[in-house]
């Protein structure tokens, strides 16, 4: 068991509590001219995991004019390219410029992880505080209401309306503030150890990684392959990886 056991579990949304849904980007796909199959889509979401952990994402919007606007797009071409999607570059890139344009509108991070919310039911019945820390476009906590789990969390800390990002532990304290706990009672939980890690160590908090790909064996934090499994380090017996 975790020890000593947290008051307070600070979780990533993307690749941790919600994932990108294959039915709504091939939805979206369509729509915009290119056809790809939900089903290789699904084939595609661990390689895009893979490249993913090394993706400067936008999180603020001082990041958002430093960077390409294309960058989110970019994140979507590929995920159409390694699924197999049909079209001509031209066709790729709008298809790709449209499902960033949606995302905004509406997460489409909003596949909700096998065993996420009973991992959560868990974690508050044991009087645990939740919270979410995520590096986004201002529209996590809408994402969240939509796939039921907002419910689940006391505090909601997205990047792009605090204006400051992971892994700068100001974002960090912005969580712990609203949760009223300190730093040394809390655990983060992510995916990305540069950012998820390296951000909850500077604030003082601990970390648990998820990492079901085996992406990062050398991060010395335990390591849990979902919310699932972190649950039971945390309240039940399972050892870290």
């Amino acid at each position: 068991m975790f020890q000593p056991r947290p008051t307070a579990v600070l979780f990533d949304a993307g690749f941790t509590l919600t994932f990108p849904h294959p039915d709504v980007i091939a939805r979206h796909a369509v729509d915009a001219g290119v056809i790809v199959d939900a089903k290789a889509l699904a084939l595609a979401v661990d390689e895009a995991r893979r490249e993913l952990a090394r993706y400067p994402w936008a999180a603020t919007p001082a990041q958002q004019t430093t960077r390409p606007k294309t960058a989110g797009a970019d994140f979507f071409r590929r995920m159409l390219v390694l699924a197999g999607a049909t079209g001509d570059d031209a066709r790729l890139d709008h298809a790709a410029t449209v499902l960033w344009d949606r995302h905004l509108e509406n997460n489409i991070w909003c596949r909700v992880g096998d065993g996420v919310e009973a991992a959560l039911v868990r974690l508050r019945a044991a009087g645990m505080r939740l919270g979410v820390i995520s590096n986004s476009e201002g529209t996590i906590e809408a994402m969240l209401t939509s796939v039921g789990l907002r419910r689940h969390f006391d505090a909601i800390v997205d990047s792009w309306l605090v204006g400051v990002a992971k892994p700068d532990p100001a974002i960090f304290r912005i969580a712990l503030d609203r949760l009223g706990v300190p730093a040394a009672e809390a655990v983060m939980v992510g995916d990305v150890p540069s950012i998820d890690i390296d951000g909850a160590r500077a604030a003082g908090v601990r970390a648990v990684l998820v990492d079901p790909l085996d992406l990062h064996p050398t991060v010395d934090v335990p390591r849990v392959p979902d919310v699932a499994a972190l649950a039971e380090l945390l309240l039940g017996s399972a050892p870290p990886a």
